[in-house]
């Protein structure tokens, strides 16, 4: 008679744990993948001394996913990458820079490979070089 009690006690509780769900198989969470992009970078600035462009900018602290920063000049129609991969600095040197206008863009990346919008920045600058013309 007792087995017959932990049998049906045993067949019970099968029962019960499988009206509930339990089950012995482990499913990963689900998780939402990050699509946000991050904050971009703030305050964006160009100087231009002894035929060197210097970009500056400020990190936004917001994103604590922030991977760095990706940064590229456009001059007549082409793109130059000054830094391809995100990169968490917040200064730039462009020895390359050429006469006449140029677009700065500063991407932040985010460890998902999410891209801000771009903070831009524009440089021109003169034949002569004696004076930087510089505007944000």
């Amino acid at each position: 008679m007792a087995n017959k009690k932990m049998i049906a006690t045993a067949l019970i509780l099968g029962l019960v744990a499988l009206a509930t769900g339990c089950s012995d198989s482990t499913t990963a969470p689900t998780t939402t993948p990050d699509t946000a992009p991050p904050t971009p970078a703030g305050n964006v600035t160009v100087t231009f001394v002894d035929g060197v462009a210097t970009l500056s900018w400020d990190i936004q602290a917001v994103d604590a996913d922030l991977a760095g920063y990706v940064v590229t000049r456009e001059h007549n129609g082409a793109t130059v990458v000054l830094v391809d991969a995100p990169t968490l600095v917040t200064m730039v040197d462009d020895a390359t820079a050429e006469l006449g206008s140029s677009t700065y863009h500063v991407y932040a990346v985010d460890t998902s490979g999410n891209e801000s919008a771009a903070a831009t920045t524009y440089l021109q600058i003169t034949g002569n070089h004696a004076e930087d013309n510089l505007s944000d």
